[in-house]
């Protein structure tokens, strides 16, 4: 899949990046990328268009239909490394030693930010660098929109109604019908965003389960009966 050069722009606008900064994390030239984010200019070849996306997507830039989105690459670990380093203001510096103990990090982990761009200095005085500076504020969106989204397919946004066996979802009226054999068919889910799907349809399940354990209509596998 391509990229537009509007895509490129905001990729980097993410994390602050400059045109220099992603031509080395690409490995794609600094004229390359300013000819292709000017847009009247021509488009990279294949090969270099692959290496700007790949750069991007390491550091979990999604690239969407509406732009771009940004999804966390690092582990667990990682991020307490990253939320370490966040509270590292001023004097005294953390040194490897506090950071190893305080975030029980491996080696391999520091390697893996550094080759990232997201820190520096593992050696002497870890620090975030102007890039891995962006990261915190990306996770803190990042868990406030996955909050969100848990809440608004949570199984207290659903009616389920069992004479009519259909489940309704209020904020996106989407509706799923209760088969026979206690699976769900989409109804209608045309406000439902495509990477919601998943989570419409699972909190949908869930409703019905909690509504099973209330309502003696529905055993077994949701087998409906009478």
């Amino acid at each position: 899949m391509s990229i537009s050069p509007y895509q490129c722009r905001a990729g980097r606008g993410l994390f602050a990046m400059t045109q220099q900064e992603l031509a080395n994390a690409s490995g794609v030239s600094l004229r390359t990328i300013t000819s292709f984010e000017d847009a009247r200019d021509r488009v990279p070849i294949a090969a270099n268009l692959a290496a700007i996306r790949t750069a991007f997507e390491r550091l979990g830039v999604l690239f969407t239909a509406a732009g771009v989105e940004w999804s966390p690459p690092f582990s667990e670990t990682q991020i307490r490394v990253i939320r370490a380093l966040q509270v590292r203001t001023g004097r005294p510096m953390c040194s490897p030693a506090d950071l190893y103990a305080e975030t029980r990090c491996s080696r391999a982990d520091l390697e893996a930010l550094v080759r990232l761009g997201i820190i520096e200095g593992i050696d002497t005085a870890p620090l975030l660098t102007a890039i891995g500076l962006h990261v915190p504020l990306l996770l803190q969106a990042h868990e406030e929109r996955e909050a969100a989204r848990k809440w608004a397919y949570a199984p207290i946004n659903y009616h389920v109604d069992l004479d009519e066996r259909v489940i309704f979802h209020a904020r996106t009226a989407a509706s799923f019908r209760i088969e026979a054999d206690g699976t769900l068919t989409v109804l209608f889910d045309t406000f439902v965003s495509p990477d919601e799907r998943e989570d419409a349809i699972a909190g949908a399940r869930e409703a019905l389960r909690q509504h099973r354990e209330r309502d003696p209509r529905v055993v077994g596998k949701f087998v409906w009966v009478g």
